[in-house]
């Protein structure tokens, strides 16, 4: 029955349909992102937690010439790609990042973007042995943290 329907809509249709299918899943997603993290930003800076997370990892974030705070989006990320991306551009508008900053974490927060589900839904699914699950985990975020240095060779301010 839905074969005959398909094939009696128009190739604009189905590529209507289609094209409205996605826009509501992105529209959905990223809007849900984008406010998560503001309202995230938001308790961090009014509990005084953003200071805490500032000091706590600005040794290790300042590797990377980072602030200590850029691990929230880091760790955002983790759980969703648009919700890592999201309390990046949350933080450059709050002006703790730069434009440069955000450019440089870009393929980091991509790389790791939604390790958390994708683990669940590809890794345990699909019955890979145990014993490398750590290996598989470790190397996602492995390369996403050696992207941050070299985008920032490749922008010119690795010596920021």
């Amino acid at each position: 029955m839905e074969a005959e329907n398909t094939a009696k809509k128009s190739f604009v249709e189905i590529f209507m349909e289609g094209a409205f299918k996605g826009w509501n899943m992105g529209i959905r997603s990223m809007l849900t992102a984008l406010v998560l993290a503001y309202a995230l930003m938001y308790m961090l800076k009014a509990s005084g937690a953003m200071v805490l997370l500032e000091t706590v990892f600005s040794p290790v974030m300042g590797i990377f010439s980072l602030p200590g705070v850029a691990i929230t989006a880091l760790v955002a990320a983790l759980m969703s790609k648009p919700g890592g991306v999201a309390t990046a551009v949350a933080l450059y508008t709050q002006g703790v990042l730069t434009d440069v900053q955000v450019t440089a974490m870009f393929p980091a927060l991509v790389l790791m973007g939604g390790l958390v589900s994708q683990y669940v839904r590809v890794v345990v699914v699909s019955g890979t042995d145990k014993s490398r699950h750590p290996l598989l985990i470790a190397n996602t975020i492995g390369v996403a943290v050696l992207s941050i240095p070299l985008m920032n060779i490749l922008l010119g301010f690795s010596s920021r």
